[in-house]
């Protein structure tokens, strides 16, 4: 058994070490491949040795980091240590934890990067992989170890990837992707589905192990489905934000505010604003879209409600350029401006406003600007 052990220590791709007081018990072959340069020779005697913990200032500075450890309750954050020179890594990241008696501390020692001006980070090696999608406006994807961007967002494996976040809420058969990616391929688009998820996947985490399975994408009954435990979207996050507003908005404007002005700042546009042409997004766009415009509406209203024009206005225009036809809007705008002595603008918006009106439906604003007034807003 203890052998067994001893050899799955081994195998494991992190350095791993023990250390009593200041003195290295053990340590495993990739704590060595980290931090055993060979100008110094053999194994370390001292934890000092492993790593230059004693600078000036650094975590060391104030005591020793693993006598900490051995007398703690559990594992101490995540903090990065310059290596020594002729180590295969400028730094590491180190999680110390007690060991039994109090007297010993287990690092966990992880590649890093003096250049990072990071001092701290979060364990995320205990707390397992996490995936965040930002899909409001243009797609951007990070994993706790940074983000994971490039063209791969614009090709199919990325496609895939928004087609998901769209159907975040349930599983999505091999055939629905199919038709909604490769319409009329037949068989061959099921064939697509496959190869592009495994390059999707590969993209999401390059260091899976060959036929593990996927952290964040799961295979469920013939189709797929983003794992909601592993993997965070600010389209959720907007929603919630969205829904406490507008239930607060009756009875706390205060907190109505919050959650609203907290949902439009994530709102950074229309859902995979990136992929513009895409049928296959058009329905969840809107409607988050009008979740959005509804936000802002009550944001207005509020503002006014308190005479407020800024705030108003702000949330007015914002609102306006949502819905660029919307005559009520627009009308409600154009008085805030008036009651601020912003005629100029106001004209202008107004020109523009029945100008585009009139290119697209050929008759006029139903409004004239002087009838645009505060004391005529619904």
């Amino acid at each position: 058994m203890h052998q067994e052990l001893g050899e799955l220590v081994e195998a494991i791709p992190y350095g791993i070490a023990v250390v009593e007081g200041q003195r290295v018990v053990s340590a495993n072959r990739a704590t060595a491949e980290l931090l055993w340069s060979a100008a110094r020779g053999g194994p370390p005697g001292r934890c000092e040795e492993l790593f230059a913990c004693r600078t000036p200032g650094g975590p060391c500075d104030g005591g020793c980091l693993c006598e900490r450890a051995a007398a703690s309750e559990g594992p101490l954050p995540e903090i990065r240590i310059d290596a020594h020179a002729g180590s295969a890594t400028s730094a590491v990241w180190v999680t110390a934890s007690p060991v039994g008696d109090g007297k010993r501390a287990v690092l966990h020692l992880r590649r890093g990067d003096a250049r990072d001006r990071r001092r701290r980070t979060d364990p995320h090696w205990l707390e397992g992989p996490e995936l965040h999608i930002r899909a409001l406006g243009r797609t951007w994807v990070a994993s706790r170890e940074g983000p994971l961007g490039g063209r791969w967002l614009a090709q199919r494996p990325g496609q895939l990837l928004k087609f998901l976040v769209c159907e975040r809420n349930r599983v999505v058969h091999t055939e629905e992707i199919a038709d909604a990616l490769w319409p009329g391929a037949g068989r061959g688009g099921i064939g697509n589905v496959r190869h592009f998820m495994h390059g999707l996947r590969s993209r999401l985490e390059p260091d899976r192990v060959k036929g593990a399975e996927s952290s964040f994408v799961v295979t469920v009954q013939g189709g797929y489905a983003l794992n909601r435990r592993r993997v965070r979207i600010d389209v959720d996050e907007f929603e919630r934000a969205v829904r406490e507003g507008l239930a607060a908005g009756g009875t706390n404007e205060a907190a109505a505010r919050v959650g609203l002005e907290r949902a439009l700042e994530l709102y950074g546009g229309d859902l995979v604003a990136d992929e513009t042409y895409a049928e296959w997004a058009y329905v969840e766009r809107d409607r988050l879209r009008t979740l959005a415009a509804q936000a802002l509406r009550t944001l207005g209203r509020l503002a006014l409600a308190r005479g407020d024009l800024g705030g108003a206005g702000a949330a007015l225009e914002r609102l306006g350029d949502m819905e660029p036809y919307d005559a009520d809007t627009h009308r409600a705008l154009l008085a805030v401006w008036m009651a601020q002595g912003r005629r100029t603008d106001a004209a202008r918006r107004f020109a523009a406003y029945r100008a585009r009106v009139a290119r697209e439906f050929g008759e006029g604003p139903g409004f004239s600007l002087a009838e645009a007034r505060l004391d005529a807003i619904d």
